[in-house]
């Protein structure tokens, strides 16, 4: 695995949305596989044969719907890359079946009180900056917090597992590969570069890394091939950092 930086210019800001509460996460992919299902998805005809039935779902409908434009930031290299709308249609399609594991809340017993219009609110509304006002500035985040490992939540734990039988079943197949060969099993199942940290040799094993994090998910996965046995292990990680930046509790 990569060898960790103590230096403050690693930690970054990852280029996707920032940090959200983790119990909306499950409903914000929802709202965006219904975005992403009017695209339509034809794409099945390319994907590598390695990748069962049981290995990938597809997304969107075989009726034939007008093209939506997406508006492109082109100083991130995930809006750029035409392989990331893919690759977030294979992260939605993992993620459906492991919803079921989200916590929901209780609803509550009595319904709560309507607050009186004509009394002023307990709590004061913040006065509004003007026009020309500069806006608070964002407090600084201490490199040592960014990089701890944090708590999956059982929707992601959900999700490694699936990751995790799928990569095992492809690279089963490649006894002792070479890192060339572990990339291409992983490209052949939906996994696109810029989410991939190596492979590398170390020692008898290759071993690599997934960003698997999305919409202000924190799962990341390390993995371990050694001659037809693959070992992985799901961790937790802040989007502030790459998940080879992260500071294992092992």
């Amino acid at each position: 695995m990569r060898r960790l930086s103590s230096e403050n210019h690693r930690i970054h800001r990852i280029g996707r949305p920032s940090r959200v509460r983790r119990g909306a996460i499950p409903a914000a992919l929802c709202a965006l596989a219904l975005t992403l299902t009017a695209c339509g998805s034809e794409r099945a005809a390319g994907k590598d044969p390695k990748a069962g039935p049981d290995d990938r779902v597809e997304a969107g409908s075989t009726t034939t719907a007008p093209a939506t434009v997406f508006p492109t930031d082109s100083s991130d290299p995930e809006s750029s890359d035409p392989d990331f709308l893919p690759f977030m249609e294979l992260l939605l399609s993992i993620t459906e079946p492991c919803l079921k594991f989200e916590p929901t809340e209780e609803p509550p017993t009595e319904p709560p009180e309507e607050p009186d219009p004509t009394e002023p609110p307990l709590t004061p509304l913040p006065e509004p900056l003007p026009p020309d006002a500069t806006p608070p500035p964002v407090e600084p985040i201490d490199p040592d917090e960014a990089r701890k490992e944090v708590e999956l939540s059982p929707v992601e734990k959900c999700d490694a597992r699936i990751h995790s039988r799928r990569i095992a079943k492809a690279l089963k197949g490649t006894p002792d590969p070479t890192p060339e060969q572990v990339k291409d099993v992983l490209h052949g199942l939906g996994y696109i570069d810029l989410r991939i940290h190596g492979p590398q040799r170390s020692g008898e094993s290759v071993e690599f890394t997934l960003d698997l994090r999305l919409l202000g998910g924190q799962l990341c996965l390390s993995g371990k091939v050694t001659g037809t046995r693959t070992v992985t292990d799901p961790y937790g990680g802040s989007p502030e950092v790459t998940c080879p930046d992260v500071r294992r509790r092992h």
